[in-house]
């Protein structure tokens, strides 16, 4: 489990809750949730070289200046070793003796050599301190009740705005856009090897074959999340209407349609298999668990397709994540195989993939698949003009 620490091994109260609350609970992976708490870690680091306890400012009603936010902004975005630096001559006792030219014209002390990282990796860090705050913000927030409580509230508001308005602009590749999903070629071999009773299926019990397959067609159907499938209880799917219900997300709870197919899988899976655990391993009600019944872990969804990999010898890209990219790929396609009178407004596109994928209203996600879909149209349309004025060229030759 990650934890994060002060300089005497002591377990730091604000983050540690924070990485639970908004991580650790909702099913993160652990690398992301160590991920969170480095970046967390760095505002402390910052904290020390201004000679602010950080976790008392985060209690107080009067929270962070926004001056005090925009040097946080600049301090993350600094590499690790330059932020060292920064807290090494933060703790020095300085001299007033002056015995470099560079001391005088730097008031007296070199100032420590600052490399900035790439503006992708700056940016996940001051969102990441950013959101850190709101929570720290919003549970301070709820006691203002009196009109110079309100006031600091704004204060609050405005210094993390200023904070996260140092995020930088990043386009990280391909423009901006989204991954690609998976090809329709590899998602067949997916297909089948997913298969239960399949030659290509890597898993041996019947139990491991009919819960992995139904694991499957929920991602490849709904475009949900690995931490949100794993919290599926038997109760949220509902047979007759051919729904499941996403009720723990790091974003939005929905309901999502699956197939006829898919809402016979469930029953079959439920009624052969998981309804054969014993009652007291399987109260907790979660669909997808271990043959003995413990509830299944992130990592265990990610070694199933590890597997599957492995004895397929199929591509490293296969994940679940692909397959909610996948998923996304072919909605952009189904919607452009509509008549004209049947495709709906852009507009109403957005808010359907929104919908699906649980997005927040902030996301830009929406955006980066729309814009990587207008790219490869663009890109097919140019490579049909390049071949039929290759074609009249020659035709004209002969």
């Amino acid at each position: 489990m990650a934890v994060l620490v002060d300089q005497e091994g002591r377990p730091l109260f604000l983050p540690n809750v924070y990485a639970t609350l908004r991580y650790r609970d909702v099913g993160f992976a652990l690398t992301t949730i160590e991920k969170v708490l480095r970046a967390v870690g760095m505002a402390y680091l910052w904290a020390t070289t201004r000679k602010i306890d950080l976790e008392v400012e985060l209690r107080s009603e009067s929270f962070l200046s926004m001056e005090q936010c925009e040097d946080l902004a600049f301090f993350l975005r600094l590499d690790r070793a330059a932020q060292d630096r920064l807290v090494e001559a933060s703790l020095e006792v300085r001299s007033n003796k002056v015995v470099r030219l560079e001391q005088v014209r730097s008031g007296g002390t070199p100032t420590p050599e600052r490399t900035l990282i790439s503006a992708v990796e700056g940016g996940y860090r001051i969102r990441t301190v950013a959101n850190f705050l709101q929570f720290n913000h919003e549970r301070i927030a709820p006691k203002a009740s009196q009109k110079p409580r309100k006031d600091l509230a704004k204060a609050r508001e405005n210094a993390i705005a200023a904070l996260r308005a140092q995020e930088p602009r990043a386009t990280p590749s391909d423009e901006g856009d989204a991954p690609e999903g998976l090809s329709e070629d590899l998602m067949t071999a997916i297909d089948a090897a997913f298969e239960p009773g399949s030659v290509t299926n890597p898993f041996q019990s019947d139990f491991h074959q009919y819960r992995n397959h139904l694991m499957y067609r929920i991602f490849n159907e709904t475009a949900v999340r690995r931490s949100e499938l794993r919290y599926i209880k038997v109760e949220d799917i509902d047979h007759a209407a051919r729904r499941v219900k996403v009720r723990v997300s790091k974003t939005i709870a929905r309901t999502l349609p699956i197939s006829e197919q898919t809402a016979d899988d469930f029953h079959e899976f439920v009624m052969r298999h998981w309804a054969k655990i014993p009652v007291k391993s399987r109260r907790h009600g979660y669909l997808f668990t271990t043959a003995k019944g413990d509830h299944l872990s992130v990592e265990a969804i990610n070694l199933t397709f590890r597997e599957l990999r492995r004895k397929n010898e199929l591509s490293e890209s296969i994940a679940p994540h692909a397959l909610r990219r996948t998923w996304n790929d072919r909605l952009s396609r189904k919607i452009d195989s509509l008549p004209p009178e049947k495709r709906m407004r852009p507009e109403e596109e957005k808010r359907v993939r929104t919908r699906f994928n649980g997005w927040s209203k902030e996301s830009k996600m929406e955006e980066r698949y729309s814009r990587r879909h207008i790219r490869e149209k663009a890109d097919r349309i140019a490579e049909d003009l390049a071949n039929d004025l290759r074609t009249k060229k020659d035709e004209v030759e002969q």
